[in-house]
């Protein structure tokens, strides 16, 4: 189940991505609290692969959101989700 729910935001993340950006980054977030995902890197860089040159002077804001999310909610997910008797 819990692999499912992972493939299945990646892939909502994915599509998310080519038609809504924004909805792309809460799918992000979503995941990165709730698992260990480094699916969230890959949604991050496929975004800036896909927006940054349409944009002249670009940054790559979607891959280093990515990375502070995967490493910042690490904490987070240990005390809330795994730590003394959290929500898993």
């Amino acid at each position: 189940m819990k692999n499912k729910m992972r493939l299945g935001l990646f892939l909502l993340g994915m599509l998310g991505v080519i038609f809504v950006p924004w909805i792309a980054f809460i799918i992000m977030s979503v995941s990165a609290f709730r698992y260990t995902a480094w699916e969230v890197l890959l949604i991050g860089l496929y975004a800036d692969f896909v927006w940054l040159p349409a944009v002249p002077i670009s940054f790559p804001l979607f891959t280093i959101a990515s990375m502070i999310m995967v490493w910042g909610f690490e904490p987070l997910r240990r005390e809330f989700l795994i730590g003394r008797g959290g929500l898993l």
